[in-house]
């Protein structure tokens, strides 16, 4: 019996010495959410020479180089929306072109393979597949890429597409024609 109370004793000694003690700790971290955001540049257009024929002015594939961002963390969606002036020659008597009529739109294409994801979960899709008129301002903006719920979120970068009709009764006048190019980024999809 004594052995037994020594070889109990003794195991009781060996686990308590080998016992270690634990801690329980915590991390924490405030996340506080960012902005909804668009960055767009001038969009440059070849130059026409009038020929008597309706004329086309693009801009390079790739050469427009536009970004979002939603660093807000709420999953919300966003949507990409565009407008125009007219294009006048700026002169006192301006000479212009008239994006709303049939022979002179202004049009915008997004292909999806020219959006791309800088960081963030998935990318927003094109609604502008195609070449589409842009409308005249004030009209409604075109929604032209949207985000859907819970996507979207981070930085993409853009890379739209633009024709411009001119047709042949164009005046040269001033030589060079501007437009003013409203792009918004509008919560929701």
């Amino acid at each position: 019996m004594k052995k037994r109370i020594v070889a109990i004793i003794v195991a009781v000694t060996l686990l308590s010495v080998t016992a270690v003690a634990v801690y329980a700790e915590t991390g924490s971290v405030t996340i506080a959410g960012g902005s909804l955001s668009v960055t767009a540049a001038n969009v440059s257009l070849s130059g026409v020479t009038l020929d008597g024929s309706d004329q086309v002015s693009t801009s390079a594939s790739g050469s427009n180089s536009w970004s979002a961002s939603d660093a807000r963390g709420t999953g919300a969606g966003w949507n990409l929306t565009i407008d125009a002036t007219d294009f006048s020659d700026g002169d006192t008597t301006p000479k212009i072109i008239d994006i709303s009529s049939a022979d002179q739109e202004f049009k915008i294409q997004l292909l999806d393979s020219n959006i791309a994801v800088t960081e963030g979960n998935a990318k927003p899709t094109s609604s502008v597949a195609s070449l589409t008129a842009i409308p005249e301002s004030p009209a409604a903006a075109l929604k032209f890429a949207s985000a859907a719920l819970n996507a979207g979120m981070g930085s993409y970068t853009l890379n739209p597409n633009f024709e411009l009709e001119i047709p042949a009764e164009t005046y040269v006048g001033l030589g060079t024609y501007t437009s003013t190019i409203t792009v918004s980024i509008v919560s929701g999809p």
